[in-house]
């Protein structure tokens, strides 16, 4: 009769762990919408990101510019100009008081001296080409391409940076999602030992009171799961604004697959390209003030009117052609004053590139050390978890052969649960750990 009623509680559990898990879907909201992975996160943060989008821009700005520069250097230049200009003065000649717009000359009048000052007309267009403009452009083309290749790595960086961020937000849905895993398990155990206390309280060999133990300790639970599902909803909204997704379905998240990444030793790490890039920029900075001291040669040509009397002017039309050369010699010392300020900022940037790479070696050597402090703890609490699944077992059988109060088991089940959700944790902190790693050595 005992072995009868062993094989009807083992029946009744397995209705009651089904029963308990259709609960508990019911409870996370409904449908899934479908699973996303972490790459997937990644890729919309990087194509919505508004900063990426303004360096692309900026990428073309600069591009652009080039094509202005070249032109500028290298292409002629056609300008139409005018100049109209006239000295009204008033005439008291011969005893006559009168305006005249545009005098040429005069003896009795107020206004400027005629001597000194009179009316003209120039109008016509200047065509200039610049004879020396080659070696002007390849500097200035140098310092727009160090700017590119600038922008090129900020977007490196921001989307190097946008994967240590979204990692980061997706490791938190991930806990919430291993939580709301546990409390279903917690359920359907507590469902299994409450089908065969029930069986025993019906037979005469249990309690009432062990099923109102287990009721309360199923609401306690119930409550963890509910405390987790809305955990989960908020970091996943955090997840998608941060992704830039107009998304509010319930979805589950695919396992992350956060692994470590080792870089070989010899490999220069990728955070020191910004100060390569800076140093270069420094240098071609200094090289486009230096096109000043350049001589300058230029040919040109004009062709129009040019007159000062207004009287036969279709016979003043006319052109001219020359060159015009310049050539800085001395400034005040200009020249070697820049020299020197980016002397000076060419050692800021070195100072900053070493005190990074030794920052950034102590930095990882930390991480890696916390690792394995983080291995030894999981293990520990492993080696917890085995032996409360040994214990609950135990419980079980015991339980079952009415050996045992109910609230033995309930105990030990609820540190079960205490060092199952500080295990979850722990594993959190180690994959976030090994996000940081991974982030500082790229």
């Amino acid at each position: 009769m005992k072995a009868l009623r062993l094989i009807c509680c083992i029946m009744a559990c397995s209705a009651c762990i089904c029963r308990a898990a259709g609960t508990y879907e019911g409870e996370a909201g409904g449908a899934d919408a479908g699973s996303r992975g972490l790459a997937w996160y990644i890729d919309a943060a990087a194509h919505n990101s508004p900063l990426i989008r303004d360096y692309r821009f900026q990428k073309d700005i600069q591009t652009a510019e080039e094509a202005r520069l070249k032109a500028f250097y290298s292409h002629s230049r056609v300008e139409v100009t005018g100049d109209y200009l006239f000295v009204p003065v008033i005439s008291t000649a011969g005893g006559k008081t009168s305006f005249e717009w545009n005098a040429r000359d005069g003896t009795d009048y107020y206004g400027y001296d005629l001597g000194q000052s009179s009316g003209h007309l120039l109008a016509g267009a200047t065509w200039t080409r610049p004879l020396l403009g080659a070696s002007m452009y390849k500097v200035a083309q140098e310092q727009t391409r160090a700017g590119r290749d600038m922008l090129d790595y900020k977007i490196k960086l921001e989307r190097h940076q946008l994967e240590r961020t979204v990692t980061e937000q997706y490791l938190l849905c991930m806990l919430d999602q291993a939580q709301m895993d546990c409390a279903r398990t917690t359920d359907s155990l507590l469902a299994t030992q409450k089908a065969i206390v029930t069986k025993l309280s019906a037979s005469g060999y249990g309690r009432i009171t062990d099923i109102h133990l287990i009721n309360i300790e199923q609401e306690n639970n119930r409550e963890l799961y509910a405390a987790s599902l809305q955990s989960y909803r908020s970091h996943l909204a955090d997840l998608n604004i941060l992704c830039g997704i107009r998304d509010t379905a319930f979805r589950t998240l695919q396992p992350a697959g956060v692994a470590l990444k080792v870089a070989g030793s010899t490999a220069p790490s990728a955070f020191l390209e910004q100060y390569r890039l800076d140093s270069l920029q420094a240098v071609t900075s200094l090289n486009s003030f230096n096109l000043q001291y350049k001589p300058r040669l230029d040919l040109y040509a004009s062709a129009g009117l040019q007159t000062g009397s207004f009287s036969g002017m279709q016979r003043h039309f006319g052109m001219s052609a020359g060159l015009t050369f310049s050539w800085v010699l001395a400034d005040g010392k200009q020249r070697r004053y820049k020299e020197r300020q980016t002397e000076a900022q060419l050692g800021s940037i070195r100072a900053y590139r070493d005190n990074f790479m030794l920052q950034n070696d102590l930095r990882r050597r930390q991480y890696t050390d916390q690792l394995r402090a983080f291995d030894e703890r999981a293990a520990g609490l492993e080696k917890q978890l085995a032996e409360y699944d040994r214990l609950l077992a135990a419980y079980k059988r015991e339980i079952a052969a009415g050996a045992l109060p109910v609230i033995d088991y309930i105990t030990v089940l609820r540190n079960r649960v205490q060092t199952e959700k500080d295990y979850l944790l722990l594993g959190t902190n180690r994959q976030l750990l090994i996000v940081a790693y991974n982030y500082w050595n790229w």
